[in-house]
């Protein structure tokens, strides 16, 4: 097995089950995802980077996927850690999520630079990211594929989703 997919393999085993496919250079890793599908991580040794994407649940038809990529590139504007992708495969909505490992990544015989209680941390918190987005723009997507609300108020309300929470928070602790 490649080192860099290996110690990402045994840094996330404690955390989640997996399965490997070495020839591919990527892990199928149990998720917290509607659907339950797993978090797909690509480990790409020589960039020394480990992707992580989450598929939104969501099923575009070719007639919404203008839509759907207005409303992914709308969400993305406010994302630091992440972006949502429309349209490959054809179709479909996915949230990716990166970790830039570069020199950090494994030396050539296999040995970890970072201590896997680390690795498997700092991917952990990309898978998490993940996952929290597609939940977070779950909504969205489905209103702007079924015609009810256009990309630009269904942006707008996940935007805003965050601050309307906050305002709740503040107001149930006002009537304590």
């Amino acid at each position: 097995m490649r080192p860099l997919l290996a110690a990402v393999a045994a840094a996330l085993a404690p955390a989640r089950p997996l399965r490997v496919h070495d020839e591919a250079g990527t892990l199928d890793l149990a998720s917290q995802l509607p659907g339950g599908e797993p978090v797909l991580v690509l480990v790409r040794e020589d960039a020394g980077t480990v992707t992580c994407y989450g598929r939104v649940p969501v099923d575009v038809p070719a007639d919404r996927a203008a839509d759907v990529m207005a409303l992914a590139a709308l969400l993305t504007t406010d994302l630091f850690t992440t972006c949502v992708e429309a349209g490959s495969p054809a179709g479909t909505v996915a949230v990716r999520g990166a970790l830039a490992l570069g020199p950090l990544a494994p030396v050539p015989d296999g040995r970890p630079v970072l201590h896997p209680d680390v690795l498997g941390a700092l991917v952990l918190a990309v898978v998490e990211d993940v996952e929290a987005t597609v939940e977070r723009v779950l909504d969205a997507v489905e209103d702007v594929v079924a015609g009810s609300r256009t990309a630009t108020e269904a942006a707008h309300d996940v935007r805003t989703a965050d601050l309307d929470a906050l305002v709740l928070q503040v107001e149930a602790l006002e009537d304590d």
